[in-house]
C-alpha cells in the first residue's frame, strides 16, 4: 500500500502547468494499464462528448481551458465471476488548477490550487492500492478533470444550467465549481454503472479546513454503516476524520432564488462546507449508500506544514 499513498501523494503536488486535465488523464491511463485482465474497461469522456452526454454542470467549469474537461471512469473487476455487479464507485474531484474563474481568488488564496485535484489523487492511488492488493470486489474509480480558468470562454456569475440529472441550478459564485465537476460525474457513474454504493472524494471547502483544520477531513454521510466503515478506515490509517452534519438548514440554504432548483452557492458564509454536502446530495440516486469526504484540508494545505 505503500505505492499507493506515494502515487497520492506524488501527483497532488504536481503544479497545474504540467497537470492538466490531459496530463492527469494519461496518468490515469498508466495506472489502469498496470491492471491486466483485472481492468474490464477504461472510458474518457472529452469536452463535447460531456455535452452529449447532458454532463453541462462539468462542462462548464473547464470550458474556458486550454486542455478541455475530461471524465476518466476505470472499471476494475476483482470477482470476474460477477463482472457486471458494481459493488462500490468511488468518485474524485479532479479540479486541476482553481483560479476560482471570473470570481477569480485573491493572492494568498490561489497559490496552492495546483492541490485541488486531491480528490481525483486519492481516487488514483486508491486504485493503485487494489491493484497492488488484487482485491475482491468490483470498482469502478471515477475522476473528473477539469481546469477552472478565466477567459472569455469562462461560465458565468448568474448562469443557469442543466445538470444531468434534469436539476436546474444557479452559478452562485465560479469559486463552487468542484460541486459542479463532482455533481455530474457522479450522475454518469450511478446511471451507467449502477454500483451499490459510493463515496465521493473532493477537497471542496475552505469552510472545512476553518471547521477542523488542514489535517482532519470531513465526512458527510446519512448511512450508518458507511459513517462506522469510514471511521475505522481512518483508525486504521491514521487519517483523521469527523463526521459532519447534514440537515434541513443546510439543504433549504442551497434553494434557488431566481426560479432554479438550486444553486452551487450557499445562502449564508456559515457551514459552507455542509451546505456544499447538501448540494452533492442531490446527486445521489436510487437511494444508495454513500458518504462524502471533504479533504480540503489534509488534500492541500496539510501537506505543506
Amino acid at each position: 500500500m505503500a505505492l499507493a499513498l506515494e502515487t497520492s501523494k506524488s501527483l497532488v503536488q504536481v503544479r497545474g502547468g504540467i497537470a492538466d486535465p490531459a496530463w492527469m488523464t494519461a496518468e490515469a491511463q498508466k495506472i489502469a494499464a498496470g491492471g491486466g485482465d483485472l481492468i474490464k474497461e477504461v472510458r474518457i469522456l472529452v469536452d463535447q462528448e460531456l455535452v452529449a452526454q447532458g454532463m453541462n454542470l462539468f462542462y462548464n467549469v473547464g470550458k474556458g481551458a486550454v486542455s478541455k474537461p475530461r471524465g476518466v471512469f476505470i472499471h476494475y473487476v476483482g470477482r470476474p465471476e460477477e463482472a457486471d455487479v458494481v459493488d462500490m464507485a468511488i468518485v474524485g474531484k479532479g479540479v486541476t488548477y482553481d483560479t476560482g474563474g471570473l470570481n477569480v481568488k485573491p493572492t494568498g488564496g490561489m497559490e496552492l490550487m495546483y492541490g485541488d485535484k486531491g480528490g481525483s489523487c486519492a481516487v488514483l492511488g486508491a486504485l493503485k492500492g487494489t491493484l497492488e492488493l488484487k482485491v475482491k470486489k468490483n470498482v469502478v474509480f471515477a475522476c473528473g478533470f477539469a481546469e477552472n480558468a478565466i477567459g472569455a470562454d469562462c461560465y458565468k456569475p448568474s448562469d443557469i444550467l442543466r445538470a444531468m440529472n434534469g436539476l436546474s441550478v444557479e452559478i452562485g459564485n465560479t469559486d463552487a465549481e468542484g460541486r459542479l465537476v463532482m455533481a455530474d460525474t457522479m450522475t454518469y457513474v450511478q446511471r451507467n454503472f449502477k454500483p451499490k454504493k459510493v463515496t465521493y472524494i473532493a477537497t471542496l471547502t475552505g469552510a472545512s479546513v476553518v471547521a477542523l483544520g488542514k489535517t482532519t477531513g470531513g465526512l458527510f454521510s446519512t448511512d450508518d454503516t458507511m459513517v462506522a466503515d469510514w471511521k475505522k478506515a481512518s483508525e486504521n490509517s491514521h487519517e483523521a476524520l469527523w463526521h459532519m452534519p447534514l440537515n434541513a438548514e443546510h439543504r433549504e440554504s442551497i434553494k434557488g432564488k431566481y426560479g432554479a432548483d438550486i444553486s452551487n452557492m450557499g445562502a449564508y458564509r456559515w457551514g459552507g462546507a455542509s451546505q456544499a454536502a447538501a448540494f452533492l446530495e442531490h446527486f445521489v440516486e436510487d437511494k444508495r449508500p454513500w458518504a462524502h469526504l471533504d479533504i480540503a484540508g489534509p488534500g492541500v494545505f496539510g501537506e505543506h506544514d
